[in-house]
């Protein structure tokens, strides 16, 4: 009976830390890929894969929207916000609203979701990084992505509000180091 007492605790011990794993450092894993644009063995295959595809081009709009947030005199603290207030039913009902209609442009894409996310500041100053960054083909690979995590939940939408939070970060604290180099 101690036996299976203890065997229960230490499956449950290892569920819970890796879980807690899971929830604080795949985040930062991600994100740092991302922003690094090399890739640690351990990520999986398929995950790299994916980091890959929208590793360039995440980075260099990331880099707008942070050098416009400067700019504009947005602070990092309401972009945050932003991404924080983003509920997965909103972002779900955005995404069939794009698989309904079917944008042909990207300024297409970025109406419809100026419809579901909503800001403290005019999102509109975004508009021309969102469309000079994003291809329409980019888009639809996020898409297909998004529609295919919906199935599979592989990465669940609180993680991704986490990835995203902490990719802004790392590109905040590279746009501070070069002002700061400068």
């Amino acid at each position: 009976m101690k036996k299976i007492f203890l065997l229960a605790i230490v499956v449950i011990s290892v569920l819970v830390g890796g879980y807690y794993l899971y929830r604080t450092t795949l985040p930062d894993l991600v994100a740092k890929a991302v922003v690094s644009e090399s890739l640690p063995d351990y990520i999986p295959k398929r995950i790299q894969i994916k980091i890959q595809a929208i590793s360039v081009p995440l980075n260099k709009g990331t880099e707008a929207v942070i050098e416009e947030m400067h700019s504009s005199n947005i602070p990092m603290k309401e972009i945050l916000s932003v991404v924080d207030k983003t509920t997965e039913e909103e972002a779900y009902r955005m995404l069939d609203e794009i698989n309904s209609t079917r944008p042909e442009t990207t300024n297409e894409v970025f109406d419809v979701g100026k419809k579901y996310i909503s800001a403290d500041f005019d999102v509109e100053i975004f508009r021309k990084h969102f469309n000079d960054h994003l291809s329409m083909k980019q888009v639809k690979t996020a898409i297909n992505f998004a529609n295919q995590n919906r199935k599979t939940h592989d990465l669940d939408f609180t993680t991704a509000k986490a990835i995203m939070k902490k990719i802004l970060l790392e590109k905040e604290k590279e746009y501070n180091q070069k002002k700061r180099d400068q």
